[in-house]
């Protein structure tokens, strides 16, 4: 089915299969020798897998995810949904690299596809019942379990029994989501190390039009100066950082004589407008944001006050992050 299902996790995304992803869909699913004795042969010919895709695009209820690394923009497996009737649907053809830490998450996404884009009020999977390691994997999440079915699917003319596991919308949203939204959580703070090394939080932005009458509001809750008040041309800003023992720190900035930086949060009385974080690998962090949609506001700039770059940048909810290069 050529559908335009995108769906977005902490560290992953489902996105439609495309014809292009012909080859890649070989290579993941020759990659693992183990792995394939559990599931059927494909040709490794290219213009076989495109007319597959193709005869795919033209069936109804048959809906085929590439699985992508949101940091890396890489695909990383392949995730279905299909055999759909009376609201309930298969998922399956589901592969993931081995060096991948997708699993979870992309299992949660086909969960949150199937009840919130495509309307099912259930969906299982049939696993066979030989490969252990899967089938724990569905028991360690709290999926149910209907049963074995014998003799279900004949793989190398061999017959094998599958473990059949699912999941309603409701027992989904009551028993499963937090649980695996908290280990797609833990994976996505691995994979944030392993590209940009440590990321530490610095400071929120506070928008005033006045930074010593916001500061002596601050007082009230143990805030002194940090340093003294610095002012930045470029940016069009005065600024202050102030700190308390059990608080976080502030940036009070104010607009410099006739400039207008900070004129649309002072209007909508909007004061703390964005967050700040020290970040080790900072040209890495740049190049990869592109890929969790996130706009840049404008090039890096020197900092007056840190003397390291500094980059703005805009998530796709409207909200401003500031990245420091440590």
């Amino acid at each position: 089915m050529n559908h335009n299902i995108v769906i977005d996790g902490a560290a992953y995304r489902l996105r439609p299969v495309k014809l292009s992803d012909a080859q890649f869909i070989i290579d993941i699913r020759l990659d693992d020798i183990e792995r394939n004795r559990f599931i059927n042969k494909i040709s490794p010919d290219k213009a076989q897998q495109e007319e597959w895709i193709r005869e795919y695009f033209l069936r109804d209820n048959d809906y085929y995810f590439v699985i992508e690394n949101l940091l890396s923009g890489e695909p990383e497996g392949l995730i279905s949904v299909y055999n759909i009737q009376d609201g309930k649907g298969e998922w399956g053809r589901w592969v993931i690299k081995k060096s991948s830490l997708a699993a979870i998450e992309s299992v949660d996404l086909i969960f949150k596809a199937s009840f919130e884009y495509i309307g099912l009020s259930e969906v299982y999977c049939r696993t066979i019942e030989d490969n252990h390691s899967v089938v724990a994997f569905h028991d360690s999440l709290n999926e149910l379990r209907r049963g074995v079915i014998e003799k279900y699917v004949e793989i190398n003319e061999a017959q094998f029994n599958v473990v059949e596991h699912y999941v309603t919308k409701e027992y989904y949203y009551n028993n499963i989501q937090d649980v695996i939204e908290d280990k797609s959580l833990f994976i996505y703070k691995r994979n944030l190390r392993k590209f940009f090394g440590e990321i530490e939080f610095h400071h929120i932005g506070v928008a005033t039009t006045n930074i010593e009458k916001e500061f002596s509001s601050y007082r009230t809750f143990g805030y002194r100066r940090e340093d003294k008040i610095f002012k930045d041309e470029v940016q069009g800003i005065r600024g202050q950082f102030i700190i308390s023992d059990h608080s976080p720190r502030l940036e009070l900035l104010e607009n410099l004589p006739g400039r207008n930086t900070l004129d649309k949060w002072n209007e909508a009385n909007i004061k703390n407008y964005h967050f700040a974080y020290k970040i080790k690998k900072f040209d890495s962090m740049l190049e990869t944001i592109k890929h969790k949609r996130i706009r840049i506001l404008a090039k890096p700039e020197i900092s007056v006050y840190f003397k390291k770059r500094i980059c703005f940048v805009v998530l796709p909810n409207k909200f401003i992050i500031e990245f420091i290069e440590e």
